[in-house]
């Protein structure tokens, strides 16, 4: 749902580093600004533990020179001073960009940061060093309302000439704290929310100032510490970076910005991965959504099969875990439904919120089903088809049982605190008609009845693989049902496209969408429907130039602006590419991969953000692509996108049950000459695969191939 943060104190500038269930985002200088309306702070379990964390030198702000997050979980920031006397002889100046401030962080089970002051005048030097610290143990919910949201009057704090500890004592009786502890240099003043360093400095000295954040609940499993030091944590997370690249598939080229691109999607999605004690996931992303989500998980999970199917396994168990079990109209909850999100703040544990957890997705049970038959055909994983079975007949039975409603598989909410709409579009107004007006519920999303048709497909054929020879015959006799009604119901003769949805009265939402994208790759659509629909996405009204519009502009309720009424998703990008190669138009699949690709170069790190704005690109006035203000970055579907849109792009299938990888008719941008993927898994086998454009056309070579596996080229 779309995030709303304004005020005097917002900023779009955040910097964020993580590590497993800990996060910090940050303004470019490294602070948390008090009283900011930009989600700034230290969290943990949907909390912000520390809501200030600002330096100053002699009373002044720090000019940074440069400020990098590029690993993921740990950064750098190199700063310098503005002019300013000295504490000891007021009448003393020190001439700017002659003290360098380097700030360094890292989390690993706490957060760690080591201050260096260096001195490179010819002159001794006295300094204040300050430190403002504070917290405010709001729930990731009220900090989305942090300008309605005062200071708590219930904080205690504790200090000492090593410690200085905020503790808080929520609504349910939890306990939960932040203790600041001090390693080496001790601060010459602690108070209740500044600390100060007084420094003397020789010519060429310099003073090194490191601190351990600790962030702890009763309410919680708090985070093994396996660090007591900056050095140590830092050594650890390389180790554990390590052995995640160990794991994958690795991409070179020859074009740096690319490999900088999927370099990129690669670290935020090791990033984004998190060990709870009740499972692993890839956290939807930062700032908002650093928590287990049915649909992002899924999705990122399997535009990254690519990349690793062992992402996939995780989260088809780790969601099975919540998977529905009663009626429960309060968390939207059924028997045999995949869950939308859960949390575990202070809200969601006092039944404020219904998210403990919440059940508002319409499609994350199909979409569970769908990547439980890629996962299996990549790997030839039979054990875990067998354990999660039962969780998949229970989500058949879901979408028979209580998704159904004039046929197709719709949504309405049935909490009071419930999401409205219940698809990927999941904002308030994302639903709506050709005259801008909101349908109503419930609603049957385009999109959803092709995951519903490409899940029982594809649950048919594990039937088969199990030997459930009347379930197969009753889902391929629903799939060809279904799809006949959808193909009648479903396309607009007059739009030559396929509707959004039906609303209640089974009238179509008459509106040109990204949503019957998603259909493309599912078999739904009737061949004559494929290439009209497959061309209209790229209409001067639907592609930018950057990628495809999640909306019309010719629309009455276009925004460039909007969370989802006109702007765009590299996500949703990379499944209509991935769908368009699916349906022979790997041509256009290249399109979509070459806006986004090159909307990536002008970001930062090259990372695509979870979405940005729809406007049009003018390439006679190179028009950067706009950010959204409110953009999650990174994102675990975005950073995955580019993984998707390589496998389109490719065509890449593997079929570990026959021990096969076929790539069928690969297509090459014209800014890519040359790509290898090493260690690529299928099944029990590895293999690495070099694509290299030539006079003669695009040549494929195999090498470094180990256990069985036959590959199979088509061009």
């Amino acid at each position: 749902m779309s995030i709303a943060l304004m005020g005097e104190n917002f900023n779009p500038v955040k910097r964020t580093i993580k590590n497993n269930n800990i996060f910090l985002v940050t303004d470019e200088n490294g602070n948390i600004l008090a009283q900011n309306t930009s989600g700034y702070g230290l969290y943990t379990d949907d909390t912000r533990y520390l809501s200030r964390m600002e330096l100053k030198i002699n009373d002044s702000d720090i000019i940074v020179l440069s400020s990098s997050t590029e690993s993921g979980h740990s950064s750098i920031i190199i700063g310098t001073n503005l002019e300013m006397f000295d504490t000891k002889n007021i009448s003393e100046l020190i001439p700017q960009e002659t003290i360098q401030i380097k700030r360094e962080s890292i989390i690993y089970g706490s957060y760690f940061e080591t201050l260096t002051i260096a001195n490179y005048n010819l002159f001794k030097v006295n300094l204040k060093l300050e430190l403002f610290l504070d917290a405010d143990f709001l729930d990731i919910f009220e900090v989305r309302e942090a300008s309605k949201c005062g200071k708590r009057s219930d904080i205690k704090t504790v200090y000492n000439e090593k410690m200085l500890n905020f503790s808080y004592k929520d609504r349910t009786g939890a306990t939960l704290s932040t203790k600041i502890k001090f390693i080496e240099e001790l601060p010459n003043i602690i108070e209740e929310n500044k600390l100060t360093f007084e420094l003397e400095l020789e010519p060429t000295d310099r003073k090194e100032i490191k601190f351990q954040i600790e962030l702890k609940s009763t309410a919680s499993f708090t985070e093994k510490i396996k660090a007591y030091d900056f050095n140590t944590a830092f050594d650890n997370a390389i180790i554990d970076d390590n052995k995640w690249y160990e794991s994958t598939a690795i991409f070179k080229t020859d074009n740096e910005d690319f490999n900088e691109m999927l370099g990129r999607g690669h670290r935020d999605i090791n990033m984004l991965r998190v060990k709870a004690y009740y499972g692993e996931y890839i956290a939807a992303g930062i700032p908002w959504y650093t928590t287990l989500f049915g649909r992002d998980c899924i999705l990122a999970a399997r535009q990254s099969l690519l990349l690793s199917p062992i992402l996939a396994k995780s989260v088809l168990y780790t969601l099975a875990q919540f998977q529905g079990k009663e009626n429960n109209d309060w968390r939207d909850e059924e028997p045999g439904k995949i869950p939308h999100e859960i949390r575990f703040g202070e809200l969601a544990r006092n039944n404020e919120i219904p998210h403990s957890p919440y059940y508002g997705t319409v499609d994350a049970t199909p979409l569970w089903l769908i990547l439980l038959h890629e996962y299996f055909y990549w790997t030839n994983d039979r054990r875990t088809i067998e354990c999660l079975w039962e969780n998949a007949l229970k989500c058949l039975e879901w979408i028979d049982k209580y998704a159904l409603y004039n046929g197709y598989t719709c949504y309405k909410t049935k909490s009071e605190k419930g999401i409205e709409n219940q698809g990927w579009k999941d904002s308030f107004n994302s639903s709506v008609n050709e005259d801008g007006s909101l349908a109503e519920p419930p609603i049957a999303l385009v999109e959803v009845q092709g995951y519903v048709y490409l899940a029982k497909k594809n649950m048919a054929k594990l039937a088969d693989h199990l030997g459930e020879v009347q379930l197969k015959k009753k889902l391929l006799r629903e799939i060809q049902d279904l799809k006949d009604r959808f193909n009648k119901d479903f396309w607009l003769e007059d739009y030559q496209f396929l509707s959004m949805g039906l609303d209640k009265d089974g009238n179509p939402m008459k509106i040109v969408t990204t949503n019957p994208g998603h259909c493309l790759e599912t078999g739904i659509v009737d061949y004559k429907y494929i290439q009209p629909v497959a061309e209209r996405f790229f209409d001067e009204d639907m592609f930018t130039g950057w990628g495809i519009r999640t909306l019309s502009k010719d629309a009455y309720a276009f925004n460039p602006m909007s969370y989802h009424n006109g702007t765009v998703w590299p996500h949703d990008n990379s499944i209509v590419a991935y769908g368009l190669s699916k349906v022979g138009r790997p041509d256009l699949s290249l399109k979509v991969l070459t806006g986004l690709f090159e909307a990536a170069r002008l970001m930062q790190y090259k990372r695509l953000p979870e979405l940005f704005c729809g406007f049009s690109r003018r390439i006679e006035r190179l028009d950067p692509p706009v950010m959204y203000p409110v953009s999650c970055i990174p994102q675990a579907w975005a950073a995955a996108s580019v993984f998707f849109l390589l496998q389109a792009i490719l065509n890449i299938e593997p079929d570990a049950t026959e021990n096969s990888l076929s790539i069928c008719n690969p297509i090459f941008p014209e800014w890519l000459n040359y790509l290898t993927i090493e260690n690529l898994k299928v099944g029990s086998a590895s293999v690495g695969i070099e694509f290299r454009k030539t006079s003669k056309g695009l040549v494929i070579d195999i090498f470094d191939k180990k256990g069985k596996l036959d590959i199979i080229i088509r061009k």
